[in-house]
């Protein structure tokens, strides 16, 4: 949903870090693409994909992109269809029509499973394919395509880490019913029969109730059930509806402890829970809002008293928690909507309606749909670590690991610098002149089969600094505008600002407005931070003085001849205007080579606007009337290569033909200054006779003239 049936209502409507690198790309809707990285989420514009609402995709632990699909079409990390890749059995119009699983203790299986949709009568039911990522010289192959495993369905799907932290639980809902399976994906595969858990409201009072959405909270304990509401609702409007929470057991993939939270006059559509699993939000397409609900308090009155709600003015269809703690949302446009702190209650979550422009003039657009995700890609706060800077200057670090996985564990840190760990929580110096380092952290249990892979990009002199300043100086004014340039990450860094103007002004302003008298001076930033061996400062000079320049005396060229105009004074910025013939028009001495006589005008600039002008008269000494030579000698030795007339201004160039001894005409222009080079369509021609002829205009006696003769080819 929204379905085809229904796609009127849709026209109606019309320092961070990566705790897995699995999901930090995202391909949805219409080529639409996103990246997430330590310095924000960013377009990307090579999907080839058109999902129109589910869709999933999958990356290796570093981060790179292995594969994504619309339950339909695979594509693999060169955005081709990866081989076997095409007629999954998702549909087009599915909310969570696929979900890509990596098969634990494998790093080359991978299940992409799919639900069918509403428009299909769910016929195909819940079913698994199977890529090999070791096929294809690693860009993957569909070696085993829609395996059924249940046969009722509804177009929600959702997976959840088990208790063991390798296991994924698969979960699955039953058609018009309350009637839900958990099916265990381990290192052997897919499980041949599910936990049943019969609990909750039956959902067969329309057919599109059997859409919606099925998320389960990142520390795996609860799970959201989505519906959309019946379009009658007795009146031909659309209907009021609820959602339903539910206990999870990862241990035993039991669902239970039902809670139908049921507002008045409300139209619930789909759900997201918070980082730290205390926050839940619902979409109401409908309605154009969001609510906010406090679903870690135990009652449905309690939960339903704490509903905070905020207008969104459009109609967000998808939603989901991204790497960067941020829960994003998609509605048919250019733009992602954002709730950038969704563990905050009320309106300091900091809702976004048009936060990240994902378009390009060749196409991508936002839809009705997000990736979906086993719940724990995004954020896990079970398995991980923590870190804590006790040395910027040395680059000494507190890791420390934690996880819920039963029983003895096995720690494996790599730090990115060469060195490695096997302790829980070791301590570790870096290299203080690197700025950046990818620490990587592998826990595995003795008894399980996979490996859980934890990594984050640190920055253990706790951050980044580059300072720089850009200043804008306008002669007539006496004043100095300068704009800070500087950057540093985390952005939440203490920072203090230190000018010096170079003539004993200071100031402690972010971006300081100073007057200057007429002069040079050297202008100082410095950026102090709390920890004195990262301060950083930078100088630039200013040229405040009165621009003069003088250009060099008038020139006598003959044809074809060059020269160097060189200026003097003290401008720092030049113009020549124009710039026919000139090597070039913004460097203080070009070289000129004009073709009629020129006079070039040059102004100098100084870092305050502060200009100055003269100018140079360039004649061109052309003999009186018109000559043409008797032979040229075409070798390339950058003489006499070209056969052409030369003539005075005062004639203005008609025609210039040449004729081979048959009269053929082989070269003819109007351009002055133009030439035959000795070619015929790109053959060199032997030594030989030609004739020419020119006709030009006397511009003293408005005469058309006429001239003829011949010359020879000397080889």
């Amino acid at each position: 949903m929204p379905k085809c049936r229904y796609i009127f209502i849709l026209l109606l409507f019309v320092v961070h870090h990566s705790y897995a690198q699995q999901n930090n790309l995202w391909y949805f809707g219409k080529r639409a693409g996103v990246k997430f990285t330590n310095s924000g989420a960013q377009p990307v514009h090579n999907s080839v994909m058109d999902a129109n609402e589910g869709s999933s995709t999958i990356c290796d632990a570093a981060g790179n992109l292995l594969f994504y699909t619309n339950g339909i079409t695979v594509y693999n990390r060169d955005h081709q269809v990866m081989l076997n890749g095409t007629g999954l059995a998702a549909n087009i119009s599915t909310v969570q029509a696929a979900l890509i699983v990596p098969l634990p203790g494998s790093t080359t299986i991978y299940y992409i499973f799919t639900a069918d949709a509403l428009e299909n009568d769910f016929a195909n039911g819940y079913t698994y394919s199977i890529v090999d990522m070791s096929r294809d010289a690693g860009k993957g192959e569909v070696v085993s395509k829609n395996i059924a495993f249940s046969g009722s369905g509804t177009e929600r799907l959702t997976g959840v880490r088990h208790a063991d932290g390798m296991g994924v639980w698969i979960i699955t809902n039953d058609k018009s019913s309350n009637i839900f399976r958990a099916w265990l994906m381990g290192c052997g595969g897919l499980s041949s029969s599910a936990v049943v858990s019969t609990t909750g409201q039956v959902l067969n009072q329309d057919g599109l109730t059997n859409t919606g959405m099925m998320k389960v909270s990142p520390d795996g304990k609860l799970l959201c059930q989505t519906h959309f509401p019946a379009f009658d609702d007795g009146t031909g409007g659309v209907g009021f509806n609820y959602f339903q929470l539910f206990d999870f057991d990862n241990s035993t993939g039991i669902i239970s402890n039902a809670r139908i939270i049921n507002p008045p006059s409300t139209r619930m559509n789909v759900c997201e829970f918070s980082p730290n699993s205390k926050l839940l939000y619902i979409s109401r397409i409908y309605d154009k809002k969001i609510d906010q609900y406090d679903v870690s308090i135990p009652t449905p009155a309690a939960i339903l008293a704490s509903r905070f709600t905020f207008s969104t003015t459009v109609s967000f269809y998808g939603i989901q928690l991204a790497p960067d703690q941020k829960i994003y949302l998609a509605t048919p446009s250019r733009f992602l909507g954002v709730i950038t702190n969704p563990n905050m209650a009320g309106a300091g979550c900091g809702f976004i309606k048009d936060a990240l422009d994902i378009s390009e003039d060749i196409g991508g657009q936002v839809y009705a749909g997000l990736p979906n995700f086993i719940n724990d890609l995004s954020f896990d706060g079970n398995n991980g670590f923590t870190y804590t800077i006790l040395d910027s200057c040395t680059g000494r670090v507190q890791f420390n690991g934690f996880s819920t996985i039963p029983g003895a564990l096995s720690w494996d840190w790599d730090f990115g610098d060469g060195f490695t760990d096997n302790t829980q929580n070791p301590i570790h110096s870096f290299p203080p002149a690197n700025p950046r380092y990818t620490i990587k952290l592998k826990i595995q249990s003795p008894t399980g089969c996979g490996t859980l892979e934890r990594t984050k990009e640190i920055i253990p002199k706790g951050l980044i600094l580059n300072a720089d300043f850009d200043f804008v100086a306008k002669c007539d004014s006496g004043y100095v505008r300068f704009t800070n340039t500087s950057v540093f990450l985390p952005d939440t860094a203490r920072i203090q600002y230190i000018w010096d103007f170079g003539d004993t002004g200071i100031s402690s302003l972010s971006n300081p407005i100073h007057p200057y008298s007429p002069g040079n001076y050297n202008v100082r930033l410095t950026v102090k931070t709390t920890t004195g061996c990262l301060d950083q400062s930078v100088s630039k000079p200013i040229n405040l003085s009165a621009v003069d320049v003088q250009a060099p005396a008038d020139q006598e060229i003959d044809p074809g001849a060059s020269v160097i105009l060189p200026t003097t004074g003290n401008g720092t910025h030049f113009t020549w205007t124009p710039s026919t013939g000139l090597s070039s028009a913004t460097v203080s001495n070009p070289v000129a080579r004009p073709t009629f006589s020129t006079m070039y005008v040059v102004t100098a600039f100084n870092d305050a606007g502060c200009k100055d002008m003269d100018s140079v008269f360039v004649k061109v000494k052309y003999p009186p009337g018109i000559y043409v030579p008797t032979g040229f000698t075409p070798n390339n030795d950058g003489k006499n290569d070209v056969f052409r007339p030369i003539m005075s201004e005062l004639f203005i160039l008609q025609e210039f033909s040449i004729y081979n001894r048959w009269g053929q005409k082989i070269y003819t222009t109007s351009q002055f200054n133009a030439g035959w080079n000795g070619k015929i369509n790109g053959i060199t021609q032997d030594s030989d006779v030609y004739v020419w002829v020119v006709n030009a205009l006397d511009t003293v006696t408005g005469k058309r003239v006429e001239k003829k003769g011949t010359f020879v080819i000397l080889r």
